[in-house]
């Protein structure tokens, strides 16, 4: 069955064909750097961050110039999909823990509901359609990059932290929403009519009512890449890129050890 949203049918030929894109680019991306060696895909990383951060310039300048949501208080880059952007770019560049888990969290959650339920203007083949698309579409190989390309491992207090600092973005957007009337994270109404924020009562009473399924979902995304209690990570560091280089001072030192031992041997054998 087919709902309209403003500009565009959801589920019509255009939405279904930007899915389907979205999801062989993300095969593409990670299948093809998967089984790769580490160096490999924390380079491959860094160059999604490169794009990301085009995309990110790419949409928000088309945006400032155009104009296509009326005054210019309506189309600053502050949607959280747009911020999502920028977390995904310090995320993949510097491999940050807490960046990394917000990534991956936020989104494969509320980026895809933007991809499933696009608030989107104009239909295909007009260049904000692609735009939308390609801001949506991009975060998702970013976000499964994170323990599939970096190998990173989630905890528990990772999803907090995120449901947290999701909050935070919340807060601290619904005073600038007032002050301009604008809708900037949607605190203020939902996106389009038939997303999950519908269900869910009155703005902004909906993300109250979304704490507790928010963080228990963080959980359940965080059980097949869940850490082992042994295992210690530091920010931005995989299980991976952790070992090598302690393997590689226990090997320069069992070869110091070794290098007087063998001077030893050839004295006595002289």
């Amino acid at each position: 069955m087919m709902e309209t949203t403003e500009g565009i049918v959801r589920w019509s030929a255009s939405h279904w064909g930007a899915v389907i894109m979205t999801a062989l680019v993300t095969l593409a991306i990670i299948g093809g750097a998967l089984r790769r060696p580490l160096e490999v895909r924390q380079t491959v990383c860094r160059a999604l961050a490169v794009v990301v951060g085009l995309i990110y310039l790419a949409d928000s300048g088309f945006i400032l110039i155009t104009q296509p949501h009326g005054s210019w208080e309506q189309n600053l880059p502050l949607h959280y999909c747009s911020m999502m952007l920028l977390v995904a770019v310090f995320a993949l560049w510097s491999r940050n823990r807490t960046a990394c888990w917000v990534l991956y969290f936020g989104a494969l959650t509320a980026c895809m509901q933007g991809l499933i339920t696009p608030a989107l203007e104009r239909d295909f083949p007009t260049l904000r359609y692609f735009l939308f698309f390609c801001v949506h579409g991009i975060l998702m190989p970013a976000a499964l990059a994170v323990p599939l390309l970096l190998g990173m491992r989630a905890r528990i207090t990772d999803a907090l932290k995120s449901v947290l600092l999701m909050d935070a973005y919340l807060l601290c957007i619904h005073p600038l929403n007032l002050l301009l009337g604008t809708n900037y994270g949607f605190t203020t109404a939902s996106p389009v009519p038939g997303c999950i924020l519908d269900y869910l009562g009155p703005a902004p009473q909906y993300y109250l009512l979304l704490q507790v399924p928010a963080f228990l979902l963080f959980c359940l995304m965080a059980l097949p890449i869940r850490s082992r209690k042994s295992e210690k990570y530091t920010d931005g560091e995989s299980q991976n890129a952790q070992n090598e280089p302690i393997n590689e001072n226990l090997a320069s030192r069992r070869r110091a050890e070794n290098q007087p031992r063998q001077g030893r041997k050839n004295t006595s054998r002289g």
